[in-house]
């Protein structure tokens, strides 16, 4: 390859994400705006972490649907094969509720924490015939704000567990761009492999660090350093692009299936898309289930 050729095919794509983050500066710009001026809200700058909440539903709202158009890898056939009681992490304005089957879905739980986005969520989830199916949640997925908010539907009984989840209630749990922003990633991602049944399967469609020492590239990875320290993570929602976070899958617990492939792996936003199957009960558990049954 020449370098003029170089030049043509990677430089676009390593410098596309700039375009996100322009997006993003100007939304958190309008956001200060429409707080001060037509909210007349001024004190609402002084709590950070609700501006940029605010400023992300607004991004997105205006960019989301076009931004779910396209996934890479299987991650629309994955999703539409969920069945069961059904977890979804960070569903936005509910995007991707489309890719999804009512029919084989007894009901779903949609973790948003962003208050903005929760009426297209239940406007959407109407529309494509989830009635009273889903339930949409005002929280993280970081276990302190997610378990309460499951005990509060109902769905979950945290009585003389101290507060957590030891017993997995989910049949699937659906990551989709959603880990990059999570707080304590370890420790969160931990936290949804305790909410999995044992058998249970989690869809996972996440971009991550650039794998350069292996499948990617160095100049991916160099500009992934250069759009995080030009606040990157401030302005888009709290996202990192320098995540591990097939690492944290990995070492969450024990899988039967660890399916995880990487996907534009030579570009500044890489993901890992595929399904990992928690780890189920064994011959030797079945053996005493069955010594103690008889």
């Amino acid at each position: 390859m020449t370098a003029s050729q170089w030049l043509g095919e990677r430089i676009p794509t390593l410098l596309r994400p700039s375009i996100l983050l322009f997006i993003s500066v100007y939304h958190f710009v309008m956001t200060i705006l429409e707080v001060v001026f037509l909210d007349r809200q001024p004190f609402t700058l002084f709590n950070i972490t609700k501006l940029r909440f605010k400023s992300f539903a607004r991004m997105w709202k205006k960019n989301g649907e076009a931004m779910s158009t396209e996934m890479p890898g299987p991650t629309f056939s994955l999703l539409l094969a969920c069945k069961g009681l059904v977890l979804d992490i960070g569903p936005g304005s509910g995007e991707m509720l489309s890719r999804f089957s009512p029919e084989l879905i007894t009901a779903v739980y949609g973790a948003e924490p962003a208050e903005d986005l929760h009426p297209g969520l239940l406007r959407n989830a109407e529309k494509l015939g989830f009635g009273s199916k889903f339930h949409a949640l005002l929280c993280g997925a970081e276990p302190e704000s997610l378990i309460p908010a499951l005990h509060r539907s109902g769905i979950l009984d945290v009585s003389g567990k101290a507060g957590l989840a030891s017993d997995g209630i989910f049949d699937e749990i659906c990551c989709t761009r959603v880990l990059c922003g999570v707080p304590h990633p370890e420790q969160t991602i931990k936290g949804l492999y305790s909410l999995l049944k044992p058998g249970g399967r989690m869809v996972v469609c996440e971009h991550v660090a650039n794998p350069w020492r292996t499948e990617g590239r160095v100049a991916a990875r160099f500009m992934q350093f250069v759009y995080s320290a030009l606040g990157w993570q401030f302005f888009v929602g709290g996202c990192e692009l320098q995540r591990h976070t097939r690492e944290y899958l990995r070492d969450a617990g024990e899988w039967d299936k660890f399916d995880l492939k990487y996907y534009n792996p030579k570009d500044c936003i890489s993901f890992v898309v595929g399904e990992l199957v928690k780890k189920g009960v064994g011959e030797l558990d079945m053996s005493y289930a069955k010594a103690v049954e008889a």
